[in-house]
């Protein structure tokens, strides 16, 4: 992919038309929303994006994204860096009838013809979308302490047993 800076907006209809295709990224500082839900977005989104025309006659958008972003790992809560990829199918929509009557592979855009599309946008929902549900460090790689009450000998220290007062009782 190139270092090309994406468009901040496209007129998608008129790009389809012409079966047209966009490669480049999209700079870390245009993700605000992956970064509030981040500890950080740490590379730009490489992205390209074909705009055709479907069998039957439908404008979509085809898309594939790649990016990178701080992540708190859910076991020990330290951030490490997760790479993210994903790909999408989506058919520009006028209205919601249109959008009920797509195939199951193709999700919906809703735009009017004459709407300009937010390339960021698209891009930062798929890159979104790719977020692990729970974040942690592959194995191995996360430093949790699982041993718990051992002593610098590795010794597991005797604890008085609070039941030994009833041997006494016998």
């Amino acid at each position: 992919m190139s270092n090309f800076e994406l468009p901040d907006r496209v007129n998608p209809y008129q790009l389809a038309d012409k079966k047209s295709e966009l490669s480049g990224e999209i700079n870390a500082q245009r993700l605000k929303r992956l970064d509030d839900v981040t500890e950080g977005v740490t590379e730009s989104a490489q992205t390209t994006l074909s705009f055709d025309l479907d069998d039957s006659g439908r404008r979509v958008i085809t898309g594939h994204v790649q990016g990178a972003a701080d992540v708190l790992c859910q076991r020990c809560l330290k951030a490490f860096n997760y790479k993210l990829e994903g790909s999408f199918n989506l058919a520009l929509v006028y209205y919601d009838e249109m959008a009920k009557a797509l195939p199951a592979h193709l999700d919906s855009l809703l735009l009017l013809p004459d709407e300009p599309l937010d390339v960021a946008s698209i891009v930062e929902d798929e890159l979104l979308l790719c977020l692990p549900m729970h974040a942690m460090h592959p194995e191995g790689e996360c430093h949790i302490e699982t041993h718990f009450g051992a002593d610098e000998s590795g010794e597991v220290p005797e604890r008085a047993n609070p039941f030994d007062v009833l041997k006494d009782l016998k």
